[in-house]
């Protein structure tokens, strides 16, 4: 399967699951832990600059609402039309958010993008580090989450999630080793549900490296 299947995949597999998605109690109990990790990860908003952040794979927007809170100005990006349907019925009105599928409004340099959960569903996550790598400015932070293969929790998400969408598991290892093979310097990692070795998610930041 190419990238472009799998995008279109993935589209439609979370287009039908959307109206569901933010009712899943396991996806809640989860996400409690990686939005309180991603949380203590993203920098302070500054006091003087527009604080931009994408939130690159927004979902029903629970990274959206995070960061609304903080203070930054969101532009929430997801390859599924419905998933974002349901994001703004979260949000409501909202000056300081845009929600897109369209990757040609994502044109810029980023100074935050935090993702949660995309990384999952891409056996060769090589193509997401690419992108990322052209949309985050040179003193950018990129904050990022993945399934823990060192996990019996996210192995078994794995092995379930072939009746939803399919998604994979990594070690922190191999997922630092492909981001510095496009040019991305590791800032830090944590593993949380629980936060152990053998924790449920991998949270970890990136900047690229120095030219």
């Amino acid at each position: 399967m190419n990238l472009t299947e799998r995008y279109a995949l993935i589209r439609r597999r979370f287009d039908r699951r959307s109206s569901q998605y933010s009712r899943n109690p396991i996806t809640h109990w989860i996400g409690h832990s990686e939005l309180a990790a991603l949380s203590s990860m993203i920098p302070v908003p500054s006091q003087t600059d527009k604080n931009t952040v994408l939130d690159f794979g927004c979902g029903t927007g629970r990274v959206t609402e995070v960061l609304l809170e903080l203070g930054y100005c969101v532009t929430g990006y997801d390859i599924s039309p419905q998933m974002l349907d349901q994001a703004r019925r979260t949000i409501k009105e909202n000056a300081n958010v845009i929600f897109t599928s369209d990757p040609h409004e994502l044109r810029g340099s980023w100074p935050l993008i935090v993702s949660l959960g995309v990384l999952d569903y891409y056996p060769d996550t090589t193509p997401l580090w690419q992108e990322w790598r052209h949309l985050l400015s040179s003193e950018g932070i990129l904050l990022v989450t993945a399934p823990n293969a060192h996990s019996p929790h996210a192995r078994l998400y794995a092995l379930l999630s072939r009746f939803t969408c399919q998604a994979y598991t990594t070690t922190l290892d191999k997922l630092i080793s492909t981001a510095q093979s496009e040019g991305f310097v590791n800032l830090g990692a944590q593993t949380v549900f629980p936060r152990y070795a053998w924790g449920h998610t991998i949270v970890a930041g990136f900047r690229l490296k120095n030219p």
